[in-house]
């Protein structure tokens, strides 16, 4: 695999960046089985995206096509609760390329190396690691079986957009895919755990082992998140 240096591959990265219709998946229902009651679909949700404020340090891969890779490290404070983000992206040396916060009052970048010094590109990031931590907003539309017996939870969100939630029938692979009003896939996110988790877990103890986020336009890339660290952190902390 032809290897580039971290600056050269980000700068491909960030012009890629700024660079047909199919329908969902039908759904099987479950026999006699009435919709989930709010607190069981909580449950649910919250075996795999966090309720509690955490610290996440992952090693990251960067992929693109033409067999380009970067490898990254990144840490992230979230609170779930303000669905507010604390993100540091860095070399492996420890060069911090990007550190950026976002609250549901205001975004800030306090770094940002070109190609990180870009808006759309942070506002993309930011909004890559608000689908992979936090549970959707939008109301639950349908759930069921798929015809590989594995369970979904299909949720409508804003801008006509969908949101699935797919269950491997042992619990060890979650799947989320986010598609357009067109029903194109534009991002999804593999969560790989590390034995399966249920709604009964300590959650502390319980998180994906890794993260495979794909996405497929406007541009194509992937990021192969593999979990290092975690630890619950003060939900009354100062996001820098």
């Amino acid at each position: 695999m032809k290897q580039k240096t971290t600056r050269e591959y980000l700068f491909v990265f960030i012009f890629l960046i700024s660079a047909g219709c199919a329908g969902l998946p039908p759904i099987v229902p479950l026999d006699h089985s009435p919709a989930p009651d709010e607190q069981s679909l909580s449950r649910e949700l919250n075996v795999l995206f966090p309720t509690e404020p955490f610290q996440f340090v992952h090693a990251i891969e960067l992929a693109m096509p033409g067999s380009h890779s970067a490898m990254l490290m990144g840490v992230v404070n979230i609170h779930p609760r303000h669905r507010a983000i604390h993100c540091v992206i860095m070399t492996l040396e420890g060069l911090v390329l990007f550190e950026a916060n976002h609250t549901s009052k205001a975004f800030t970048i306090h770094r940002g190396i070109p190609p990180f010094d870009s808006q759309s590109l942070a506002r993309g990031l930011i909004s890559d690691i608000e689908l992979i931590f936090f549970s959707p907003r939008g109301r639950l539309d349908a759930w069921g079986k798929l015809k590989n017996k594995n369970t979904i939870l299909r949720f409508s969100e804003a801008d006509s957009k969908t949101i699935d939630i797919i269950i491997s029938p042992d619990r060890s692979i979650w799947t989320q895919n986010l598609r357009t009003h067109n029903y194109r896939i534009k991002r999804s996110i593999k969560y790989v755990f590390p034995h399966p988790p249920t709604a009964t877990n300590n959650q502390i103890s319980v998180f994906p082992k890794s993260i495979t986020l794909t996405a497929a336009f406007p541009s194509r890339y992937t990021l192969t998140m593999t979990l290092t660290d975690a630890n619950l952190i003060p939900d009354t902390q100062p996001l820098r």
